[in-house]
């Protein structure tokens, strides 16, 4: 069967962040400014925010992300604290594996259109991107499919704006139920890096990172 685009997924896939700014922390920093947010409080409303609110909004930057979740919080809060509050999360920025490019690059030399599939809001990890932005046809976050990742329609969205069939996309990704599962339910092929544990029996192909990925996808072409 013809291949004609290929579909990475990005956290655990293409990179990772250099550290997840725990709930705890996040509370922490409002705390100390005076803001009773306690820990499970911004978790519910931060991920309420990226996983619900994001898709249907956009939010562009950190701090209006930000921002809104503590509006669901009702906690009024300075723009100076949502300034520094961002801060903290832009200092552990989104940074691709050492074979992230590579792979990319053997991918466009295929021939083969190029897209990302993430819930992550673009404003968390695009900078982090370099030279990968510019070998990808299509950056799919929660926004442009209109819905979080665990909805499969957003692998039907992006195989639309390729102007692909989902039979001619193949999906590369880590999580067995997010890239695995639900490409499968239109019809892509799938293969799941494995950096732990064991794969999925949905897979069509097992890889130990996004490179080794991309050269099986040689061997199919």
């Amino acid at each position: 069967m013809t291949i004609r685009a290929v579909i990475f997924d990005l956290f655990r896939t293409l990179g990772e962040f250099s550290r997840i700014v725990a709930d705890e922390e996040a509370s922490a920093f409002l705390r100390s400014k005076g803001y009773a947010v306690y820990p499970q409080a911004w978790r519910h409303a931060f991920n309420f925010t990226v996983f619900v609110e994001y898709p249907r909004h956009g939010y562009g930057s950190h701090e209006a992300l930000i921002g809104r979740a503590l509006q669901l919080l009702e906690v009024d809060v300075d723009d100076g604290t949502i300034g520094e509050l961002a801060e903290l999360f832009r200092a552990n920025p989104f940074a691709l594996y050492g074979d992230s490019l590579e792979a990319v690059e053997r991918a466009k030399r295929l021939g083969l259109k190029t897209a990302i599939a993430t819930t992550t809001p673009k404003a968390f990890f695009v900078r982090g991107l370099g030279k990968v932005a510019d070998l990808i046809d299509f950056v799919c976050t929660g926004y442009e499919a209109g819905c979080e990742k665990s909805n499969p329609r957003i692998f039907r969205v992006i195989a639309d704006r390729l102007g692909v069939e989902p039979s001619e996309a193949v999906v590369i990704g880590d999580n067995p139920v997010l890239d695995i599962a639900n490409a499968k339910k239109h019809g892509m092929r799938a293969i799941q890096v494995v950096r732990d544990g064991a794969p999925s029996d949905q897979a069509d192909g097992v890889a130990s990172n996004v490179l080794e990925a991309v050269k099986l996808i040689e061997r199919w072409a």
